[in-house]
């Protein structure tokens, strides 16, 4: 590895380093007696210095493999997942949204769903796999590049259908905070087990790690760099590399409902000639949603190999986040792109023997494929009624985060069929007219979750085996 002493991005890996401040707000939560908490490094640092049990520490496999947590493990691990939520979701609250479709509805719905069916579902996954396969689902994505294996779900499956689940259920008031205790139970637990079996450095969260998601074997590092090519003497390549990374994203974005599922990062892998690469997947045509039809004419997945020298910017610090985004101070760190290859792969579960390389030169045809199926996408979603899209929009995450976990345990058919996931709960079929009320999507939801004090504890006299028995 090449010294480079005068980084100063790479001192936020040293220890001690509290990082930077991406944003002025600080986070309350559940913690109003004690100072706030800031963003990034240092509030990853604070929140944990307040846990009352070692859940967020480094655990060893005997600790993931254990059946469940105990009460103050589940209040620990709300309080990490509040504030890691509040410290991506806020970073992003002044981002564009679609015009057309209704996300913080179709959110709200989704995360409910997610909360009411997903243990039934990870129960089927576990009892089919084992825990150690739950943690093998985990680890194939050190193997893999275009797989949905990877931040943004792994999180989302668990986390954010727990937080994000059970925030939206308390403010509508359809539940207490002493419920779905075993429910809460089996969501971590699985999340748990996903995420340590793909880091494998005894960490869940990137955020645990100064924002670091280095996953991949090094033979997958190998065979990207193999292909990669030099942009410094190549202002078209390079031109045409960016073009064709923001005209798929669009598209990953568009069919995947305006969220980030469509498109995830890992690293930053650190070189030995002193840059780094970011690797990139854009996923264009999620086919098991009938609007991808729109997409046919597309791969699966392009997965983007970008080279950085982020020392030749004055970079300050580098975030992966969570759900597989990037941050930069400065914020466009891509004017420290130095190369790149761009991977296709056909399927979902194309070999990775069988992903081939794209040539610059062909990138202008892939291009137009896009650009063509997102105009009609567009002009399908332009044709759909505000019921369709928030349903379209419940079917993104809650079929979505969890979609790659069942095609790798070879459950989805069963899921389909038996436990009929592409039904909507009655429940959440009620909620959608209960929503629109009181400004309920728009502000009540969005200030607890942007506060942090929507997500309730369980109460410390809580039953660890408790569901819900009581409707009211």
């Amino acid at each position: 590895m090449v010294a480079h002493p005068q980084s100063e991005w790479r001192k936020r890996y040293e220890p001690t380093d509290d990082g930077l401040r991406f944003m002025k707000l600080t986070y309350t939560g559940n913690f109003t007696d004690l100072p706030p908490i800031p963003d990034g490094i240092l509030g990853d640092r604070v929140i944990r210095q307040r846990m009352k049990t070692k859940i967020m520490e480094p655990l060893s496999e005997a600790d993931v493999l254990r059946d469940s947590l105990t009460i103050d493990e589940l209040n620990d691990f709300n309080n990490y997942i509040a504030w890691c939520l509040w410290d991506m979701v806020v970073l992003r609250a002044t981002e564009g949204a679609s015009g057309m479709i209704p996300r913080q509805e179709y959110e709200i719905l989704a995360f409910a769903q997610c909360f009411y069916r997903y243990p039934e579902i990870m129960d089927a996954i576990t009892r089919e796999v084992g825990a150690k396969g739950v943690i093998e689902i985990g680890a194939s994505a050190r193997k893999e590049i275009g797989t949905k294996i990877n931040c943004v779900h792994d999180f989302c499956v668990g986390s954010v259908s727990f937080g994000m689940g059970r925030c939206a259920l308390l403010a509508l008031e359809a539940i207490e905070p002493n419920d779905y205790v075993e429910e809460s139970n089996t969501l971590l637990k699985f999340t748990q087990r996903v995420l340590w079996g793909k880091r494998q450095d005894g960490y869940i969260f990137n955020s645990q790690n100064r924002y670091r998601c280095a996953i991949h074997d090094q033979d997958i590092i190998d065979r990207l760099l193999g292909e990669c090519i030099d942009f410094r003497d190549e202002k078209e390549k390079h031109d045409a590399f960016l073009a064709f990374n923001a005209t798929a994203e669009l598209l990953a974005f568009f069919d995947h409902y305006d969220c980030r599922l469509g498109v995830g990062d890992t690293g930053p892998y650190e070189l030995p000639d002193g840059r780094v690469l970011l690797i990139r997947d854009i996923f264009v045509n999620e086919d098991i949603y009938h609007w991808s039809d729109a997409c046919e004419e597309l791969p699966y997945c392009y997965t983007l190999a970008i080279i950085l020298n982020l020392d030749a910017i004055g970079l300050k610090e580098i975030r992966l986040n969570d759900i597989g985004t990037t941050f930069t101070i400065p914020k466009n760190y891509l004017e420290a792109l130095e190369g790149g290859a761009i991977f296709v792969r056909e399927k979902w579960d194309t070999p990775m023997g069988e992903l081939y390389p794209l040539a610059i030169k062909d990138l202008e045809s892939h291009v137009e494929k896009i650009r063509k199926a997102t105009f009609k996408l567009y002009l399908k979603t332009a044709r759909m009624s505000r019921n369709e899209l928030i349903l379209n929009g419940i079917y993104t995450y809650f079929i979505g985060f969890l979609l790659p976990h069942l095609r790798k345990s070879g459950l989805y058919d069963y899921a389909c069929k038996d436990l009929k996931i592409w039904e909507i709960d009655q429940r959440i079929a009620n909620y959608y007219y209960e929503i629109p009320k009181r400004n309920f999507a728009q502000a009540v939801v969005p200030q607890k979750v942007f506060s942090g004090m929507g997500y309730l504890p369980f109460p410390d006299t809580a039953n660890p085996k408790a569901s819900k028995y009581f409707w009211r």
